[in-house]
């Protein structure tokens, strides 16, 4: 009888502990942003509160988003670039470039190659978007909304 009790307690441990570890193994593979907080994007990491603004001046006078990929209707990745205009020529700020995802909640669209001027506008952060480019890199690049 004691041998038939020592197997089973075996046995249950044994289970809760293949439960237990099986738990922090899916944990661990869930991505970055599969949560609540998320507006359905994997990857997308919204904060509590809004941060600040995204530097948007330069030497250059204007500022504009570039959108490179269109992820969803309302959400974008794009370059911020600043440049100026000599007559028609335009004179791009070179190596400032940053990449971010657009987000926006009031209903507009996104389209590729599409150019958004910002100029003495923020460009506020609200979040992180992490993701994985085409030549394999895991990158991290700010989720903002222009206000």
């Amino acid at each position: 009888m004691k041998g038939i009790l020592i197997f089973v307690g075996g046995f249950v441990i044994g289970v809760l502990t293949t439960i237990f570890i099986g738990y922090f193994i899916v944990i661990a593979e869930t991505p970055i942003g599969d949560g609540p907080n998320d507006d359905g994007l994997v990857g997308l990491t919204i904060f509590p509160e809004k941060g600040e603004c995204v530097k948007t001046t330069s030497k250059m006078e204007s500022t504009g988003i570039e959108i490179f990929q269109v992820l969803e209707s309302n959400m974008a990745l794009g370059n911020i670039e600043n440049f100026t205009y000599i007559g028609k020529t335009r004179y791009d700020d070179f190596g400032e470039e940053i990449v971010v995802l657009l987000i926006n909640y009031d209903g507009k669209t996104y389209f590729d190659d599409q150019k958004i001027d910002v100029t003495n506008k923020c460009v506020r952060q609200i979040g992180i978007y992490q993701y994985t480019a085409k030549n394999g890199i895991e990158k991290t690049v700010p989720a903002v909304l222009i206000e």
